[in-house]
């Protein structure tokens, strides 16, 4: 019984979409409904002319009969159908079965002819009602047509039972084949109204989809197609995002205060009609939102709605509906075409989620699973314009695959797709979110660094280089080399590339396995004349790297000695506040620093012992040495740097016993590395120590061994974190190219 008050309320509710005509009827069957009273108090007032005619009841007849041809005329010619209430026509039809009842009383009874009218009532009315109220017209007037039998006796004998059985067959019968055939025409109709509206918004929504429109336009479209299609106060698309909650599209709504906001996440409410509608895989009605917290209704006032969900491949996408602020403001004719649409709508989906495939395969690079040629420079005009919008710079970096030919050779093609596939990998890891990364074809990549100037992305492409040369890969290591150039260069983006393939070759050029930045030097390389001394220069200053990396190796003490003083250098003089150039240069002075070693015998080289005065000078020659080796190649100051970096600011350091204020800057950087290295990674003369010990010793041997600038940069590097147990090469030298 509890629940009996909420059924019957939802009843009451939808008791005039059961009742009143259509719309597009109204004006029709309102006036067919009016014609018939018409004709039906014409005839009744002609009944007192006919011969036996009761005078006693002439002007009862009369007034009946007056009375039906006024309301008839008026609804024929005067009555507003389309702006009256929905209810009056099926009133003026539930009134006929009282009013011909009586007219059939006062003309004769059982004898009387005016039950004919019934028979005009009934397929009239059948044809323009729904069926529930067509088939109550029926058994109205079966009922009405059997009034005599309650009041007058002579239609027990006279026949009349008879009649009344023939009349209910022809009522029943007559009745039900125009509800039938009115149902199938309703469904013709209803199925070629829905089928040109939905080949219209077809035609229209494909057109966006080949346009190439953002997928959030074409589901506005959609939306305002179905606002048409159906009328309602609000339309929207929903996708289904959880067991529990879809996520509102697109929206349109009369008023923009009434709009839900795209991305919105609602819940899925029991008895909410998406809820139904997801439950039941049908489109569903519901009324009284305005009681559900968490529907749009609950929040914007709407209080009916009709929802149908969207079937993708079997599964339910999500849902399309409409809301209105009437009460039953739906009916199941609007659900019939949000039904379709919502066919028409899973169409469009696939659609969009197809191009998006096929897009993301003409733009995608089928081997890497990065951005391909065609994206890759699409994607470089776009942010180049962007750039130049915003006023920031953009850097563009080349790289390449060191010796792809030889990896091939020597695995086979599946091996160089691996190395491919690996650089991809490294490069993808360690690219920010806004960052373009794509492979340009071969062993080429390409990588877009918006927001980053060239000294930034220097930096990155570092970290992704010595990723790259980590990945442990079968028959060799890959390495890569890079060229960068920014927009401080040129803002053309045929040009920023080129310059920035330039670098890369100076890379090559160099000995691989580096990254460079493009600058005047590396412009100046282009020339003829001084390609050939800078590419000398380069591939010596190789040789050298190549000799140091060989004294390093005559110890395993010393193995990579050289490449992690030059990185440790490298960072105390970022701590310093260098600039990022002449970082790079004392990395480069630091890769060579004892190259002078190899005129040291081996056996001095690994002695565990403690040293005589003539081998400790023997060994100190090597600073000499080293000095001539890379006197007509590196600069000056580089120079400068490696010859005092066994000085001390005591003045016992060699080979000049330099005195603090005669230190270099450089020098005392590259003798703090040095000996960090020393403490840190051990020898067979010393033990190895923690991080924070060598730090101890440095700072006690502050203005003794070490100059107080360069612990002052050690302090300010720990106090970033950057002291590690054993410390690696973070990034090795890329060309001092203008040295």
């Amino acid at each position: 019984m509890a629940k009996l008050g909420p059924r019957l309320r939802k009843v009451m509710r939808r008791l005039p979409d059961n009742m009143a005509m259509k719309s597009e009827d109204r004006v029709v069957g309102g006036r067919a409904i009016s014609a018939l009273w018409v004709a039906g108090g014409a005839s009744l007032a002609l009944f007192p002319a006919l011969p036996g005619y009761p005078d006693t009841r002439i002007v009862l007849t009369e007034l009946i009969a007056a009375g039906a041809l006024l309301w008839g005329l008026f609804g024929t010619f005067l009555c507003p159908w389309k702006k009256i209430n929905k209810l009056v026509s099926p009133i003026s039809s539930l009134v006929a079965f009282i009013v011909i009842p009586v007219a059939v009383a006062v003309s004769g009874q059982s004898q009387s002819a005016a039950w004919i009218c019934l028979y005009w009532t009934v397929p009239i009315g059948c044809y323009f009602y729904p069926r529930p109220f067509g088939a109550t017209l029926i058994i109205l007037a079966i009922l009405a047509q059997a009034c005599p039998l309650w009041y007058d006796h002579r239609a027990w004998h006279d026949g009349y039972l008879g009649t009344l059985l023939i009349s209910g067959l022809g009522y029943v019968v007559v009745g039900c084949g125009v509800l039938a055939g009115k149902e199938l025409y309703d469904r013709l109709r209803l199925r070629s109204e829905t089928f040109a509206a939905e080949q219209e918004a077809l035609r229209r929504a494909a057109s966006a989809v080949m346009r190439g429109e953002e997928r959030d336009s074409v589901f506005a479209l959609v939306t305002t197609e179905l606002a048409a299609l159906i009328h309602g106060d609000l339309a929207g698309i929903f996708e289904r995002t959880g067991e529990k909650e879809v996520t509102i599209l697109s929206a349109w709504a009369r008023t923009d205060e009434q709009t839900p906001a795209l991305g919105t996440v609602m819940p899925i409410v029991p008895g909410a009609a998406v809820h139904e509608a997801i439950v039941k895989g049908a489109a569903a009605r519901s009324d009284g939102l305005d009681t559900k917290p968490g529907t749009i209704g609950h929040g914007f006032g709407f209080v009916s709605s009709v929802v149908a969900p969207v079937v993708i491949h079997g599964e339910i996408w999500g849902v399309i509906g409409l809301a209105s602020h009437s009460p039953g403001g739906f009916n199941r004719y609007d659900e019939k075409r949000l039904e379709a649409f919502a066919e028409l709508l899973a169409n469009i989906v696939s659609s969009l989620d197809e191009r998006s495939r096929l897009e993301r395969q003409a733009l995608t690079d089928q081997l890497t699973g990065l951005l391909n040629h065609r994206a890759l420079h699409q994607r470089l005009t776009a942010e180049l314009s962007r750039a130049e919008r915003s006023g920031r710079q953009l850097t563009v970096a080349m790289l390449d695959l060191d010796n792809f030919k030889e990896i091939n050779d020597a695995g086979g093609h599946s091996s160089g797709d691996e190395a491919l596939r690996v650089v991809a990998r490294c490069l993808a890891e360690v690219s920010r979110a806004g960052d373009c990364v794509g492979r340009l074809g071969g062993d080429e990549f390409m990588w877009i660094l918006p927001d980053t100037d060239g000294h930034q992305a220097l930096k990155a492409i570092e970290r992704a280089r010595e990723l790259i040369s980590r990945a442990d890969l079968e028959p060799r290591k890959p390495t890569t080399s890079a060229g960068i150039c920014d927009t401080s260069s040129t803002s053309d983006p045929a040009e920023l590339v080129r310059r920035a393939d330039i670098a890369l070759y100076a890379s090559k050029a160099a000995g691989r396995d580096q990254v460079t930045l493009y600058d005047a030097d590396v412009a100046s390389a282009l020339e003829p004349q001084a390609r050939g001394a800078w590419i000398e220069r380069a591939q010596t200053l190789a040789g050298l790297r190549a000799l140091a990396r060989a004294v390093d190796a005559k110890d395993p003490a010393t193995s990579e000695h050289s490449e992690r003083v030059a990185s440790f250098a490298g960072r105390l003089a970022q701590a310093a506040g260098w600039t990022d150039e002449r970082v790079a240069r004392l990395r480069e002075a630091g890769l060579v620093h004892d190259v002078g070693k190899l005129a040291i015998p081996d056996a001095l080289l690994t002695k565990p012992g403690l040293l005589t005065d003539r081998e400790r000078i023997q060994i100190n020659e090597h600073v000499e040495l080293s000095v001539r080796i890379v006197g007509n190649i590196l600069s000056d100051e580089q120079v400068t740097w490696i010859r005092g970096h066994h000085e001390r600011p005591d003045g016992r350091g060699y080979p000049d016993g330099l005195l603090a204020e005669e230190i270099c800057d450089g020098a005392a950087l590259l003798a703090l590395a040095d000996a960090w290295d020393v403490m840190t990674v051990g020898r067979t003369y010393s033990r190895r120590k923690s991080s924070e010990e060598a730090y101890a010793e440095c700072v006690e041997l502050t203005g003794a061994q070490f100059m107080e600038t360069a612990v002052q940069a050690l302090t300010a590097l720990r106090d970033v974190g950057g002291l590690e147990e054993a410390p690696l090469p973070e990034v090795l030298a890329e060309p001092a190219l203008n040295g």
